[in-house]
């Protein structure tokens, strides 16, 4: 069996007509008749029920084309594996990675990685920290890297570093008609994007209540969003330094002192599951050197 017939098939599959799989393939509406008929004839029962100018897969069809796409699948993966081992790659890493520290420092850690081990690829998944968690669980990844710690028995959890939480909002925000604002007027005169982070806005917000009255939130569920809207001047937040760091060097975002009481920190956590092999240890070693995660100084 053929894979241009597996293809196909597949494709008839998704379309439900023979004539929009041909110009979706790029072939002649015969040559897909053909292949599906060659696939038929092999199996020696019919896949599809014909209805008028549609097709649709029968019970039998509809299993088989689990198989079809398996066998697909694993073709392309083996094409890849061979076309990585010569270009030099020996390993991969798999790293399910948070928004937050992809978009910060996991740049810098592959490109120093691959100096000490330049036959290492990476295979980068960019999600939320719950989903890192279930990633790390379900073996989907090598690494895990988020915002949420793990408690379990066969997943290594490894804080890698804490990042300051401070108030910031928009260029020029604490100055109003050429009037220098309070933090309590300022809170009065914007929204407060609250949520982006999973951890430690429950407790921030009962104790900023005490001393702030009549808070007005917007619920923001990613930091990159917050970020960018406070730079549109739609609002502040509380956000992990690191996030909002590069924007206020270059005069976008303010950082606005808090008097009220001492803010938390968000911490990052490296999750993997025990038992790996070396290259994937040599990455959190490096990773998890103070000097080279964290630049606090720098802050």
């Amino acid at each position: 069996m053929e894979l241009s017939w597996l293809k196909t098939f597949i494709t008839a599959a998704e379309e439900g007509n023979f004539r929009r799989t041909a110009d979706r393939l790029h072939v002649a509406q015969s040559t897909v008749t053909l292949h599906i008929q060659n696939i038929e004839d092999k199996l020696e029962t019919q896949l599809f029920d014909r209805v008028g100018r549609s097709v649709q897969l029968n019970p039998t069809g509809l299993g088989f084309l689990q198989y079809a796409k398996t066998i697909l699948e694993n073709y392309n993966e083996s094409i890849e594996y061979v076309a990585r081992r010569l270009q030099g790659y020996q390993e991969t890493i798999k790293i399910s990675v948070a928004t937050v520290v992809a978009t910060t420092y996991l740049p810098s850690w592959i490109r120093e990685f691959r100096k000490m081990s330049p036959e290492t690829e990476f295979s980068i998944e960019v999600t939320d920290s719950s989903s890192v968690i279930s990633s790390v669980i379900n073996q989907e990844c090598d690494i895990g890297i988020g915002r949420i710690p793990v408690v379990q028995e066969q997943i290594e959890c490894i804080e890698l570093y804490n990042d300051p939480i401070v108030l910031v909002g928009p260029h020029g925000v604490g100055v109003l008609n050429e009037r220098v604002l309070s933090t309590n007027d300022i809170f009065h005169e914007n929204l407060l994007f609250t949520y982006n982070h999973p951890l430690y806005w429950d407790d921030l917000l009962f104790q900023l209540r005490q001393h702030v009255s009549n808070v007005r939130t917007m619920k923001v569920s990613k930091v990159h969003v917050s970020v960018e809207w406070i730079k549109e001047g739609m609002g502040i937040s509380f956000l992990p330094l690191s996030t909002v760091k590069d924007q206020v060097e270059k005069g976008y975002i303010d950082i606005i002192p808090f008097p009220y009481f001492s803010l938390p920190s968000a911490h990052t956590y490296i999750l993997t599951r025990k038992n790996q092999n070396q290259t994937i240890y040599s990455f959190i070693e490096l990773i998890s050197k103070e000097e080279f995660s964290f630049k606090r100084e720098q802050l």
